[in-house]
């Protein structure tokens, strides 16, 4: 505090020579003149004062017979004086720093961590309905109500604590895996529905009333099995209706068409090697290149960009460079065999995306042919599938 009122009022250090510069001291003691900072060398003093001490020390001087230099100013006096001539300069600094301290006051980056069934588009979605994004001024985040919200509103989330640092918003969640399991072997009722035309190959029901049998025929929408258990009187009049959770191992046989063209003829980029980087900048949701994008005719556009900030104080102010590689269309064509091995491996990644999903492959009736333009891989596969989409009984 002492060196910070020092600095406002402004000081001086000198530098004492003569015939009794130790009596110099005794009398600026006794004048109540302040004196710091002393030290001697060679029956020389150094010393700091203040400014409005300086002016008095003319009698002092002349009594002792000693001869005061003056060797440095400090203080704001001096400063201002020094940049009295720069105000503009000095109002600029002074505006930038009051925007960055108003800039500082906002939210302008959110992160999570912990979070796996959560992921960051449906916590800044729900954070939008709550009024908290970027911008968002950070006195009117209400962390208690926000996190009770939060946990209502995805009760898998077990812990959810939220906190203001800098400029940004920290959301760390724990998830309760066990409650997943709880959920997806909830008993609510339901019927099972087919999701595909088909015939059933087989069936077999543990819980609610199967409506079809192996070998019927079925289509997209209809009710294999009904969630809706009647029960009867011994007069056989309806006593009440049970709703259950249907649940029932569905067999289906279906089929579905495969079509895939290639034409012969195809266009390849073909990379110049020319190549122009442009800085670019984004302040909010304004954004602007520093320069001019090439005038190449056709090319493609990799931008890197990244947010301005220091540990937890982020801006709104995104940099980065637009890289533009051009490249230019080479007219191809693929001979016979090419086209035909093209075709096939994308038929096999069909059939494994298939397998993926739990589809067994009966029969192949895909072929592949040659037609004016290309190739086609064109035909019907008969699959078997465990049907059975849950249906919610309102």
């Amino acid at each position: 505090m002492l060196n910070i009122i020092r600095f406002l009022r402004g000081f001086v250090r000198i530098r004492v020579t003569g015939f009794a510069p130790e009596r110099f001291l005794n009398l600026c003691s006794v004048h109540d003149i302040e004196l710091w900072d002393i030290s001697v060398s060679e029956n020389r003093y150094e010393m700091n004062l203040y400014v409005s001490d300086y002016f008095k020390l003319k009698p002092i001087v002349h009594k002792t017979r000693t001869k005061v230099v003056l060797l440095s100013k400090s203080g704001l006096p001096f400063f201002a004086r020094r940049w009295k001539k720069r105000r503009i300069f000095l109002l600029g600094c002074l505006c930038c720093l009051l925007s960055l301290y108003l800039v500082s006051q906002f939210l302008w980056d959110i992160e999570l961590t912990g979070g796996s069934r959560l992921t960051k588009e449906m916590l800044l979605q729900f954070l939008q309905e709550e009024n908290v994004y970027y911008g968002t001024y950070t006195g009117q985040v209400d962390i208690d109500a926000v996190e009770k919200k939060l946990r209502d509103t995805y009760p898998f989330l077990t812990w959810v604590s939220l906190r203001v640092q800098g400029t940004r918003l920290y959301v760390s969640v724990r998830e309760n895996d066990q409650l997943l399991l709880q959920e997806e072997t909830e008993q609510r009722p339901c019927d099972l529905i087919a999701t595909m035309d088909g015939e059933v190959e087989s069936i077999v029901t543990r819980a609610g009333i199967p409506l079809v049998k192996a070998g019927d025929t079925v289509k997209k929408g209809d009710c294999l099995v009904q969630g809706e258990i009647p029960v009867y009187n011994d007069d056989e009049t309806l006593k009440e209706t049970m709703y259950v959770h249907a649940d029932a191992d569905i067999c289906i046989r279906a089929s579905i068409s495969y079509k895939r063209n290639l034409p012969f003829a195809y266009e390849k980029k073909v990379y110049t090697g020319e190549q122009k980087k442009v800085w670019y900048a984004r302040i909010y949701t304004k954004s602007f290149s520093l320069g001019m994008l090439p005038s190449y005719e056709k090319y493609d556009i990799v931008t890197d960009l990244n947010q301005a900030g220091i540990g937890d104080f982020y801006l709104p102010l995104y940099y980065g460079t637009i890289t533009c590689n051009a490249y230019t269309l080479e007219n191809l064509i693929y001979d016979e065999t090419t086209a035909k091995a093209l075709l096939q491996l994308q038929f096999e990644k069909f059939c494994q995306t298939l397998q993926q999903k739990g589809i067994q492959i009966v029969e192949n009736d895909v072929k592949i042919k040659k037609y004016q333009k290309g190739m086609k891989a064109e035909g019907s596969i008969r699959i078997r599938i465990m049907d059975g989409e849950e249906r919610k009984i309102e």
